[in-house]
């Protein structure tokens, strides 16, 4: 019953659903909703991680991870209403985690086991599909912005990732642009939250910042290897999408 003391946190909710009717803001409604539905989904997580957390070789965690990659690709196929992205979307955020975490278990900065690798590959899911979701909301609009810079160079005789190629990189780096702030502000401006995480569990202070300057370090890399595979293997889709009204 102890635990039921975390839920006095909900009236923080309520002081905002206050704030905002008082403010006249309107989104009390979204505040409730979104809140009551962020309770019901890290319940469920709480007590699926009881079961996942109890496994203990690659193979399983792999599969962990394709349930994760699977619902994040859906949930960008969502966003953007093309189907034909969704393949993409998976080998992209696929590529994002398996580099990085390959690379750290070879040099022995993570551990093969279920509560560092788990965590660590669904935080990489998370953050990618937000880079993804960033990079695609900014091409598109580019390319509707540029669109007469663009048919120029195709009739001038370039393709069309010559002629998106400067769109492409200013929408990758805009994507990129919460990570690199991430990485300025860390220690100056925040504690960022998987230190405090660790530092509330009793972790030594230079262990908690230490792991996560990995994982910031590592979220970098995953958000311009995803957003980069999808820019490489989507242009043509994506050009299509920029002037559909699907």
């Amino acid at each position: 019953m102890e635990n039921l003391f975390y839920l006095n946190a909900y009236l923080l909710v309520l002081f905002t659903i206050v704030i905002s009717y008082t403010e006249k803001l309107g989104i009390e409604k979204e505040i409730f909703v979104a809140s009551l539905r962020t309770l019901i989904q890290l319940l469920l997580l709480a007590y699926i991680l009881r079961y996942i957390l109890r496994f203990d070789n690659l193979l399983e965690f792999l599969l962990v991870f394709s349930v994760m990659t699977f619902i994040a690709s859906a949930i960008f196929t969502e966003r953007s209403k093309s189907f034909k992205l969704f393949p993409i979307v998976y080998i992209s955020i696929t590529l994002s985690y398996i580099l990085p975490i390959s690379f750290l278990l070879i040099n022995g900065v993570l551990k093969n086991i279920s509560h560092e690798i788990i965590p660590f590959g669904g935080l990489i899911i998370g953050n990618t599909l937000n880079s993804l979701s960033l990079f695609y909301d900014r091409i598109k609009a580019e390319i509707r912005n540029r669109r007469e810079e663009i048919e120029a160079k195709v009739a001038l005789g370039a393709t069309l990732r010559q002629a998106l190629m400067d769109v492409i990189r200013d929408s990758i780096k805009m994507a990129l642009i919460p990570k690199i702030n991430w990485l300025k502000s860390a220690g100056l401006v925040h504690i960022p939250g998987v230190a405090v995480g660790m530092l509330v569990a009793g972790a030594s202070p230079l262990k908690a910042i230490l792991f996560q300057v990995v994982i910031l370090y590592t979220l970098l890399f995953s958000g311009i290897v995803g957003t980069s595979v999808l820019a490489f293997l989507g242009t043509k889709e994506i050009f299509r999408k920029s002037f559909s009204r699907g």
